[in-house]
């Protein structure tokens, strides 16, 4: 290595220089700077041939030199300074090109991006490049992400035509969705950056993309008027996807059996600059990745770069994919609390039809009274608070019950039995007048009065969780065999409450989708309507059995499911 003079005819052009674009007005200026001062750097070159010298660094430098040789300004006996690299290995001469022009001038991002890539794949590493330009980790990561675009992406890129922001968008999509987006740019309304990466994110699976044989899908479809493939979505994602990586994991399975090698991923981008085209002769692998979005791609006859497992591993996602999303809960809050004061009140009701258990019951809720400072205390099961909202039959028979007490001891008129019974029964009145009321209860009445006011204070205890395990609300359901089918049906409040793709999946359980045809293409609020008429019409008692008369969701069980 050592520093002198050669002349511009000894010196060859760059070979695989990071920069490939340049601006033919700044090599102009620089030239002129050159007639002018002379050439106050010089050149990184390393010998090759009999007298000749390979530049690795200051490529606009040389063609700046060329420009003034053509204009005559100079000839081929120039003599230009150089700093000569003798025993440089292609590596090192890469990388010693690549941080030069980090440094000197901003390369453009595409160029940025096949260098840092063209670095790794002869070993070198992210922590190697982020010392060498100061460039922090993570932006670097962001131009290898850039690195494994579609072709047509990059030359996009390089030509202006896409910017920047939308360039890192299109590293979310498979090479389809990118030429595809990309098709849509001469469109009167092209996508931005946003668009485009909340269209890779959200999209539901097309029919067209399945790897599986379509009869095993067993959810609904959405579909246009035409109905393609390419325009029938999967309703169900979370079951397209178990069906797809099955079909993935097959199909990996089979290229074993011929390839080298098979890689398989489930990544938004492949980084495929770790990868390139097999040399004749050369054995080949197979590269299958199935994209979040559930495409498939697969490219064949592929060989390995030798890059560092390390950079391997840092380097496989990209920087622009969504961080984990917080997992969307399969039932809302509204609805579990919806469930449990359901619940409860269907017991409360169905101990009060079983003398025993509901004595055994009072009991029990009695002597835990005892655990307060004075007395005992009863608190009404929320379940009949104005918020409880339940208006279903137990509700309904416990205000009954609640109510024809109210009337007997003056706390209702005689329409005590309707709705606002237990209401009734729980404002009371003075201690005296109150005292005096229940002296004139027959002993039956008074027996039922002692049993059903511990009974309205047991229920569900936590509203906002599904009770799974075991508990004394589950034991006693168990043991008195309450069905919440005698009890309940499902309404407009409960189906409400349930995701579009949880109703469809109802109706397809209990044969509405028969009925009700096209009824995925409907409106949830329409899909509500008509599940709501369903129920109620196959829960009369003229009507004759059906799926819908005894459907009865998980979560309504005793203990719960998390499943529908």
């Amino acid at each position: 290595m050592h520093l002198t003079t050669t002349p511009l005819s000894t010196l060859l052009a760059p070979k695989g220089n990071p920069r490939r674009i340049l601006d033919v007005g700044l090599i102009a200026g620089l030239a002129n700077s050159i007639r002018f001062d002379g050439l106050l750097q010089n050149l990184i070159v390393m010998p090759e041939g009999e007298g000749k010298y390979r530049v690795i660094s200051g490529k606009r430098r040389y063609l700046a030199l060329q420009l003034l040789k053509k204009d005559g300004s100079i000839d081929g006996s120039y003599e230009v300074p150089v700093d000569i690299k003798d025993d440089l290995a292609d590596g090192d001469a890469i990388r010693l090109a690549t941080i030069e022009n980090v440094q000197r001038e901003q390369l453009h991002p595409m160029d940025e991006a096949e260098a840092y890539a063209e670095l790794l794949q002869i070993g070198g590493t992210v922590n190697a490049i982020t010392e060498k330009t100061g460039l922090t980790e993570r932006l670097v990561k962001r131009r290898l992400a850039l690195a494994s675009l579609a072709p047509e992406a990059k030359k996009a890129l390089r030509k202006g035509e896409i910017g920047l922001a939308l360039a890192e968008a299109l590293t979310l999509g498979s090479r389809e969705q990118q030429r595809a987006v990309l098709q849509s740019m001469e469109s009167d309304d092209p996508p931005d950056a946003i668009g485009v990466r909340e269209m890779f994110l959200e999209q539901k699976p097309a029919l067209s993309i399945a790897a599986f044989a379509p009869e095993k899908y067993t959810g609904t479809f959405t579909t246009d008027l035409f109905a393609s493939e390419e325009t029938t979505y999967f309703d169900d994602v979370d079951q397209f996807l178990v069906l797809q990586n099955e079909a993935v994991e097959a199909l990996a399975e089979e290229h074993r059996k011929s390839a080298a090698w098979v890689d398989l991923h489930r990544l938004y981008t492949v980084p495929w600059w770790q990868y390139r085209e097999a040399a004749a002769g050369e054995a080949s692998g197979v590269v299958i990745n199935l994209h979040p979005s559930g495409i498939v791609e697969i490219r064949e006859g592929l060989a390995r770069h030798e890059v560092e497992e390390k950079v391997i591993e840092a380097t496989r996602e990209t920087p622009f994919a969504p961080r984990p999303a917080k997992e969307r809960p399969v039932f809302g809050s509204q609805l579990i609390r919806y469930v449990a004061l359901e619940k409860s009140a269907a017991v409360q009701a169905a101990l009060l039809r079983n003398p025993r258990k509901a004595k055994e019951v009072a009991a029990m809720v009695l002597l835990l009274g005892f655990r307060l400072d004075f007395g005992v205390r009863l608190s009404p099961h929320q379940c009949h608070s104005p918020e409880g909202g339940c208006l279903q039959r137990s509700s309904r028979e416990l205000n009954a019950s609640a109510g024809a007490l109210a009337v007997r001891l003056g706390l209702a008129g005689e329409d005590g039995n309707s709705d606002s019974g237990v209401k009734a029964l729980l404002n009371g009145k003075g201690v005296f007048l109150l005292r005096e009321a229940i002296e004139q209860l027959s002993d039956e009445e008074l027996d039922r009065m002692m049993v059903l006011l511990p009974i309205m204070c047991f229920g569900e205890q936590d509203l906002d969780r599904l009770t799974t395990g075991e508990s004394v609300f589950n034991a006693v359901a168990t043991s008195i065999g309450a069905n919440m089918r005698d009890w309940w049906t499902p309404d407009e409040a409960f189906l409400g409450m349930l995701h579009r793709e949880q109703l469809l999946a109802v109706a397809t359980e209990v044969g509405a989708t028969e009925k009700f045809q096209g009824l995925a293409d409907r409106s949830k609020k329409d899909i509500v309507a008509e599940l709501t008429q369903y129920f109620a019409e196959a829960s009369g008692a003229e009507a004759p059995d059906s799926p819908a008369k005894h459907w009865l969701p998980g979560f309504f069980r005793f203990p719960a499911s998390k499943h529908l």
